[in-house]
């Protein structure tokens, strides 16, 4: 075992992070796992991640040891997943930039690196919120709608555009509208070869969509089909049928967050893959999608330590240990006579963020002769339980309850309820009580991988914090991963051979050579390069998406296709390589050349 020690963190004059204890240890497969106790509203500490490579991120994990609920905790990596509500997730995606555009720009790219195809049953998922945290995957409507409503957030105008077999966005900034597609990954340059077109130039000029590529993934930037670059002129050019589309706002102008309350004994496990393999709609279809995770939430209270009347709903007659000293912990509050005839109803709430896609309940029932207890899903009724009945014989009786022929139907699911009916007796002076002695909820959930906590390779900050105002909270976070040890990836491409640093050229369709990436350990050869050319010097987006394209070899270099260059422009561009192993190298130093005057 390794023990590392974290230093204690002020934030601010308020708020001291304290970090009761924490540990890394080593398992015999190799994972590590690190733990660490904080019962403070805000706190950060560090883990180092070794190897050749980002690591393979395991489990990331947050239990409630307190005596007191923990509302909204939330945890980030360098900065990042915090996508907690619209506001914290347009904040990561934008930060840094400063203008309208490179707002725009910013959104554009993170949501459609963030997003495989596939539509989800749940109508809640055109919100960004949903849909990036649980899902991380939905059809063009769908992008389009979480473009929408991050643009928006960010402060500029946006609207959702349906044309022909396709929907897709515009973003308003610069004065004019331009025309981004979030799904296919894709957007058009205008005749004038620096302005994002709009949807209304590109109805009237097909050939702007006619030379540009339509990428599948990050490493397929190769040219089209002629079908498929078809395909889109014919969605596009089809204007009488184009509108602007309104069905998803009132969707996506609700305020959905990832806020929920763990309580006393609860645990929310978050795994970067479907350990479960359960997935909502699975119901309804069988093909699994290409990319989801699971979780769980599980929660098990120690009924001798906390009053679990505060996380009830009661709906009459319940009372428990704590308010009277009579067993079982949950019981009837007043025995059924021939004056009081009303049982004791109750349920146990089940809350989560992330979509709920099956479960289990336990629980341990207790009775006297002549009593009875029922369990439901959802509300109590007065007799013919859906889960379990305990009407005869008496004593203790443990229950295991299946839950997922109940949510695995056609709703969308963030929680539930288990519900008792508990009849004690008190006629003729024979008093009969009944109750719950213990119970556990098991909750399976589905969570998009992509918006959980990584770790990274080398030093890693990590921050806590919660809404918790109240005091005696103590929590216990777990991070598991197993360190990349082999293949390195290429190395960074430093040295342009051709163009020279800063050289004009003369040509509007310029040979670009660079020196060949290594491999730092030769384990694996070079097999493909990646090249951006962007007007801006941070090549932060290209000039066109075919602009962003991959050589298809190893061989170090690529000419710039026609129709994209202007003359006396400064442009600027990189390259990053994949080796065998499909290891993607990082993006290389910023190269730039200048187009003559006279250019062609």
């Amino acid at each position: 075992m390794l023990f590392r020690t974290v230093t204690k963190v002020c934030w601010n004059l308020m708020t001291v992070a304290l970090i009761l204890f924490s540990n890394t240890t080593l398992s015999a497969a190799g994972e590590k796992s690190f733990s660490i106790e904080i019962d403070s509203q805000e706190a950060e500490y560090t883990i180092d991640v070794q190897g050749t490579a980002n690591p393979e991120n395991i489990e990331i994990v947050i239990e409630n040891l307190g005596a007191v609920a923990v509302e909204s905790p939330r945890i980030t990596v360098n900065g990042k997943y915090d996508w907690f509500d619209m506001e914290s997730m347009v904040g990561e995606i934008t930060a840094g930039c400063t203008t309208d555009e490179e707002k725009a720009m910013a959104i554009w790219q993170w949501v459609h690196w963030k997003r495989f195809q596939r539509s989800p049953f749940d109508r809640s998922s055109l919100h960004p919120v949903r849909a990036m945290n649980g899902y991380g995957y939905g059809i063009c409507g769908h992008t389009a709608a979480w473009l929408k409503a991050l643009f928006t957030q960010a402060g500029l105008k946006a609207r959702v555009q349906e044309i022909w077999g396709h929907t897709i966005s515009e973003v308003y900034f610069d004065g004019g509208w331009h025309m981004v597609d979030g799904n296919v990954k894709v957007f058009y340059l205008g005749r004038d070869n620096r302005t994002i077109a709009s949807l209304a130039e590109l109805e009237q000029d097909g050939w702007l969509i006619e030379r540009t590529i339509h990428p599948r993934d990050p490493w397929v930037r190769q040219d089209d089909s002629p079908g498929r670059n078809k395909e889109f002129v014919r969605y596009i050019v089809t204007s009488g049928d184009n509108f602007e589309e309104h069905s998803y706002d009132s969707e996506i102008k609700k305020t959905y967050t990832m806020g929920y309350s763990l309580k006393p004994g609860e645990k929310l496990e978050r795994w970067w893959q479907p350990v479960l393999e359960k997935f909502e709609g699975r119901s309804q279809r069988a093909k699994v999608p290409q990319k989801y995770a699971n979780g769980r939430l599980s929660w098990e209270p120690d009924l001798a330590k906390i009053d679990i009347l505060d996380y009830l709903n009661v709906i009459e007659n319940v009372t428990t240990s704590h308010q009277d000293g009579v067993a079982p912990a949950i019981h009837v509050a007043e025995l059924q006579n021939d004056n009081y005839t009303r049982a004791a109803r109750f349920t146990i709430p089940v809350k989560s963020a992330y979509p709920v896609v099956g479960g289990k309940f336990y629980c341990t029932l207790r009775k006297d002769q002549g009593a009875s207890a029922q369990v439901f899903y959802g509300t109590p009724a007065w007799s013919n339980a859906n889960l379990h009945s305990f009407r005869w014989g008496f004593g203790q009786q443990n229950v295991e309850l299946y839950l997922d022929n109940f949510i695995l139907d056609d709703s969308s699911h963030y929680g539930y309820e288990i519900g008792f009916t508990i009849a004690g007796n008190g006629r003729n002076g024979r008093s009969a009580q009944a109750g719950v002695e213990k119970f556990k909820s098991v909750t399976d959930l589905q969570v998009s991988p992509h918006s959980l906590p990584a770790l990274s390779l080398g030093r890693n900050v990590i921050r806590y914090r919660d809404s918790s105002p109240s005091q005696g909270r103590k929590v216990r976070i777990t991070h598991r991963w197993k360190e990349a040890e082999g293949n390195s990836p290429p190395k960074r491409i430093i040295h342009s051979e051709q163009p020279a640093g800063g050289q004009t050229v003369a040509t509007l369709a310029p040979v670009l050579r660079w020196k060949s990436a290594g491999d730092p350990d030769g384990v694996s050869d070079v097999t493909d390069y990646q090249v951006m050319v962007s007007l801006r010097p941070d090549c932060r987006w290209p000039v066109s998406m075919s602009l962003y394209r991959n050589v298809g070899s190893a061989e170090s270099q690529w000419q710039v296709p026609d129709s994209f260059l202007n003359p006396a422009t400064s442009y600027y561009w990189r390259v990053r390589a994949r080796d065998t192993s499909g290891a993607v190298g990082e993006w290389g130093d910023v190269f730039s050349f200048e187009t003559a005057a006279d250019a062609r």
